[in-house]
């Protein structure tokens, strides 16, 4: 029986590399994948729309929504994390616990990056950050940035500008020119010792999170073209169900006892998750409303979009 091509471009996870590589198969689907660093996945498919499926933001999906583009998505989530641990600040900076930033020069990637959405709202709820007294910086702005390609504005309550020249967040942070940036996974920052986490313990504060709030934070899922969505219903059912099986096989193949973390690439995340029950990795609506109802709360809140969709409305029907 013939298959049919679907297009699909993204990032690859561990989670993924079995349906990218062809080990699974989805049902009547020709998969055709082009392999990518998300940030240009994304701003690829927003700039061009040519492919059917691709990796998203959860932000930078609703803000394309409201723009009026025809996209639903599937609840499959190749990467989590605990995005505010990976905050490292200067040791002048005179930052001696997560309450004390608000009114600080903290940079981010960018203003509308899901990790960056996380990160600050997990401030601004747990710790008490005013982002409206902060002064932000970003690193990639005009045509390398996904809110340039979306046309977004951001709220003017908020101080926000671009780094001198796109100059890195880690030179501006090692030069004492920031008092703290998202840099925690740059082996340069790490090395600096004039650098310090924001939390310096990292596994002991992600399990304080999913204590208070019960998940592991996702930022991306993937986003389908609605028309395939509408006429090839089977199809779009069929790859979900690949990338569910994609992550099983995955998981089959780790090292005897490592946890689950470990698929998306994070050996702190792994040592995090190791006592928690249940499966903070799981796909699907059912496990994941509470961290969806609570990622579409900070996209209103940060000025991503007025009015939110329902979680159900966000996704394919029928992949609870």
């Amino acid at each position: 029986m013939a298959r049919t091509r679907i297009s699909l471009i993204g990032e690859l996870y561990d989670c993924v590399d079995p349906l990218f590589s062809g080990a699974i198969q989805p049902a009547g689907i020709e998969l055709a994948v082009t392999r990518s660093p998300s940030p240009e996945a994304m701003r690829r498919q927003l700039t061009a729309w040519e492919f059917d499926i691709c990796e998203m933001a959860f932000a930078a999906y609703l803000i394309a929504r409201k723009q009026g583009a025809d996209v639903t998505a599937i609840p499959v989530f190749p990467r989590r994390a605990f995005f505010h641990t990976n905050f490292m600040c200067h040791k002048d900076a005179g930052i001696s616990s997560p309450q004390g930033i608000t009114g600080k020069r903290i940079g981010v990637a960018e203003y509308v990056q899901s990790a960056t959405l996380w990160a600050r709202g997990v401030l601004e709820h747990d710790f008490a950050l005013n982002s409206r007294e902060t002064h932000w910086y970003v690193e990639r702005a005009g045509s390398g940035s996904t809110g340039e390609v979306l046309g977004f504005k951001l709220p003017r309550e908020l101080s926000v500008q671009q780094t001198p020249g796109g100059k890195s967040l880690v030179a501006m942070l090692t030069a004492a020119e920031l008092d703290m940036a998202w840099v925690g996974g740059s082996a340069q920052a790490q090395a600096d010792a004039a650098l310090r986490p924001l939390f310096a313990d990292a596994i002991t504060e992600g399990r304080r999170y999913f204590a208070a709030h019960g998940y592991v934070p996702a930022n991306h899922m993937y986003m389908v073209r609605g028309s395939l969505a509408r006429e090839q219903p089977a199809l779009v059912a069929n790859l979900y169900r690949a990338f569910c099986e994609s992550r099983a096989q995955a998981q089959q193949h780790l090292p005897h006892g490592q946890a689950p973390g470990l698929l998306f690439g994070n050996q702190a995340l792994a040592t995090t998750c190791e006592s928690i029950t249940g499966d903070p990795f799981a796909y699907g609506i059912r496990a994941n409303r509470a961290m969806l109802e609570t990622v579409i709360q900070l996209c209103r809140e940060q000025g991503m979009v007025r009015d939110t969709p329902t979680v159900e409305q966000m996704f394919v029907s029928g992949m609870d």
